[in-house]
């Protein structure tokens, strides 16, 4: 199969922000992570741009998770 890179905006809500949001993209999705920029905050929540490369369906299946831990996520 071929791997997929795909760059996207990762929205943290305050109560996420301690979540280990990456380590779940790369040991239960395979994924490989390039973290790019974030701008967290203890007080307000926060953002992630990261870039995301590996198989299309493991990625569309991580994107998914994400939703459901009620981050925002949109491809940049």
């Amino acid at each position: 199969m071929m791997d997929t890179e795909k760059k996207y905006r990762i929205h943290f809500p305050l109560d996420r922000i301690s979540a280990p949001i990456v380590t779940h993209l790369v040991m239960d999705y395979d994924l490989s992570p390039n973290l790019l920029r974030a701008d967290v905050d203890a007080k307000n929540g926060g953002w992630l741009v990261v870039g995301l490369t590996g198989e299309n369906s493991k990625l569309e299946s991580a994107l998914s998770w994400l939703r459901g831990q009620g981050l925002g996520v949109e491809e940049e």
